[in-house]
């Protein structure tokens, strides 16, 4: 009976086998890719890179997720060319990833979604294109940062509601515009951030030193009631230059299981994360020479449930179909015996499939500073819940491009790694 039912779902015992045989090389190589994450959290990130190095072969279902922790981590260590290199593959797999894989879903009915292939959350897609419009930042490419941010927008207007509260990327992809000197867009882009922050006063000089230059006289008196008088003289200076900042501090949420089990083996598992951080301490920036920064935080927790819950539906739907798919298999064997065993097994993996991007921070936080300082004179400092300062860094040079000053700083360990 058993081989009947496998007829009519086009599922052999050799694929049921192969579905399990893949659960266990996916163990080896996630075993290795946590090892790295442990290491980059320590502050060990050469060492990160050399377990990354070490893994030879990366099943096609984590491929986009080795991509993405992989090029964070090149990022980190200050190999912008090597971390696009690496996302850009991600970015390929996220294309070839609109296919439909009717194979891996036909085993996921009897196994666990684990031995499908990782497609990322929409904020984590969102960000791969985050980090390479960064990467090619530091370089000074403001050309190829535009071209990423088009692309960013594109899964903004694909997952809205998911991706709303994602200030920091909405930001990033306004300067690309500016930087590119396509004012109108930038505009446009500054305002819907103005829109969405609970407080638009970190965009209000943006949106008034544009659309003054664009006219639009009628809407910057409400944005100048946010500036000083001084800061509407910084902005008409003609050697008008910014300090830019990307900022990561903590550790993103992870996915963890959530069971419902109804007897006698019918169990109901579910993703849901779960935080790793005691929550959010805006650095402190100082720069001789410079006016106040201004920064715009993203809180990647608030994001990623987000993004998790706007999917829940087709999540619930699958899993409900992978319960009643085993209930039938459990109903049609006749011997007694070894039903209790399938049961036993159908329940052992159920197991929902909690593979996140993990080296993503807590909060990404884009500060701008108004007429760049000297690279000696500019420092950062963040405190934890105890007072405990998590970041300084003085004397680092930036990227450079035109008028802008790049840094980019994250905090794994305690002191921030910055790469210049």
């Amino acid at each position: 009976m058993i081989q009947g039912w496998e007829s009519r779902r086009g599922l052999t015992g050799k694929g049921i086998l192969l579905c399990c045989a893949l659960l266990v090389i996916a163990g080896c190589t996630s075993s290795k890719l946590n090892l790295a994450r442990q290491e980059f959290y320590m502050g060990r990130i050469d060492k990160a890179m050399d377990t990354l190095s070490s893994i030879t072969r990366v099943p096609e279902r984590d491929r986009l997720l080795f991509d993405m922790e992989k090029g964070l981590i090149l990022h980190h260590q200050g190999k912008y060319q090597e971390s696009i290199d690496t996302l850009r593959q991600a970015s390929a797999v996220m294309a070839e990833q609109e296919k439909i894989r009717i194979g891996e879903q036909s085993g996921s009915l009897v196994t666990s979604e684990k031995i499908t292939e990782y497609k990322g959350e929409y904020a984590e897609r969102l960000w791969v294109h985050t980090y390479l419009i960064m990467d090619y930042l530091m370089l000074g490419d403001h050309e190829n940062a535009l071209v990423e941010a088009k692309q960013a927008l594109k899964i903004y207007s694909t997952y809205p509601e998911a991706c709303a509260n994602d200030y920091f990327t909405r930001a990033l992809i306004a300067h690309c515009y500016e930087a590119s000197g396509e004012i109108n867009d930038a505009y446009i882009e500054y305002k819907k951030l103005a829109q969405t922050m609970p407080d638009p006063s970190p965009v209000a000089d943006k949106l008034y030193a544009l659309g003054k230059r664009l006219g639009f006289y009628d809407e910057i008196e409400a944005y100048q009631g946010y500036l000083s008088p001084e800061d509407i003289k910084t902005l008409e200076r003609d050697d008008y230059s910014e300090a830019i900042l990307f900022i990561g501090q903590g550790q993103s949420p992870i996915k963890v299981p959530k069971n419902i089990v109804i007897p006698p083996s019918i169990r109901f598992s579910f993703p849901t994360y779960e935080d790793r951080g005691r929550g959010f301490f805006s650095p402190v920036i100082q720069a001789s020479g410079a006016g106040p920064a201004r920064l715009v935080t993203t809180s990647t927790a608030e994001v990623l449930k987000t993004s998790l819950e706007k999917r829940m539906t087709k999540v619930i739907a699958k899993e409900t179909a992978r319960a009643a798919s085993k209930e039938v298999i459990s109903q049609s064997i006749d011997d007694p015996v070894v039903e209790i065993l399938a049961r036993a097994a159908f329940f052992v993996t159920e197991e929902p499939d909690t593979r996140c991007w993990q080296t993503l921070p807590a909060y990404l936080t884009l500060a701008r500073l108004p007429t760049a300082p000297e690279a000696h004179s500019l420092h950062v400092t963040g405190l934890n819940i105890t007072g405990e300062v998590l970041m300084r860094q003085p004397g680092f040079e930036p990227g450079r491009a035109g008028r802008y000053f790049y840094y980019s700083l994250r905090d794994v360990y305690g002191i921030a790694e910055v790469e210049p």
